[in-house]
């Protein structure tokens, strides 16, 4: 899935323990608005525009202090408020290394 014009295409790591067998990526085509969009901002338009099944955590602080958006961003742990989407890139988005995946994007923090 190509990114046209104005638009990122965002490849998440998709995985429901109790019903996958396996993880898997799925691909959404967002478009930027604005001349600023977070990650996290992203995210949000796929859960409330296009697939309301996507799970991850949906508040967070905007200052790198609560860590609830921290997720693995292009391989990297990054905080999905403060990564900036740029139109006409794709961005692969998966839970974080190491902890237990509950379901999509969020793992458990315990």
């Amino acid at each position: 899935m190509e990114p046209g014009q104005g638009q990122v295409c965002l490849k998440v790591l998709r995985y429901n323990p109790e019903v996958d067998p396996t993880p898997h990526h799925q691909a959404y085509l967002v478009p930027v608005t604005g001349e600023k969009m977070s990650l996290l901002q992203a995210l949000e338009h796929i859960y409330q525009e296009q697939d309301d099944t996507l799970a991850f955590r949906r508040y967070c602080c905007g200052l790198q202090y609560c860590n609830s958006c921290l997720m693995l961003i292009n391989g990297k742990p990054s905080h999905a408020c403060l990564t900036l989407v740029i139109p006409g890139t794709e961005v692969e988005v998966a839970p974080l290394r190491g902890k237990r995946v509950l379901r999509d994007l969020i793992v458990d923090d315990s």
